[in-house]
């Protein structure tokens, strides 16, 4: 099995969760991805419902459960703020076990809690907090499979 918390450097969890999200994204039948972004910032790819014809931008952080319970993305990274347009696609590693991804919007910052942080020390940033309170919610609520329908 993978033992991703072994994987160096640290940055390919980065890009192996990018890469699993845009490939879901490209196996569903509603969405294709039209654009993806070499500068990182505010987004990484863009994809387009086929079915509304709606676009969203979609940035992804990941989480390996072994070495951290928190994602984390700097406000000045989103340049235009806090979207409907944005979602957050996040893969959770842990190891042993097949990566699992989350989808949620950016908006969820707008009214923060003790899954989705809002913090000014040092440097501002928007989180996510996983851990035993927050986990089963956040497990429940975003996967994937059940947001993607709703976009």
């Amino acid at each position: 099995m993978n033992q991703w918390s072994q994987l160096r450097p640290l940055s390919k969890l980065d890009q192996l969760a990018e890469t699993i999200m845009k490939t879901a994204f490209l196996l569903s039948e509603n969405h294709h991805v039209i654009q993806s972004y070499l500068n990182h910032k505010e987004a990484h790819f863009k994809i387009i419902n086929r079915v509304g014809e709606s676009e969203f931008d979609i940035l992804c952080r990941q989480i390996n459960i072994e070495k951290t319970n928190y994602a984390l993305i700097r406000k000045n990274e989103l340049e235009r703020g806090l979207r409907d347009d944005l979602s957050i696609g996040l893969v959770l590693f842990i190891d042993g076990e097949k990566p699992t991804k989350y989808l949620f919007p950016s908006t969820v910052w707008n009214e923060p809690n003790q899954l989705f942080t809002d913090s000014a020390v040092k440097n501002p940033e928007y989180g996510v907090n996983l851990c035993a309170l927050t986990m089963k919610d956040f497990i429940n609520e975003y996967a994937f499979e059940k947001i993607i329908m709703q976009i």
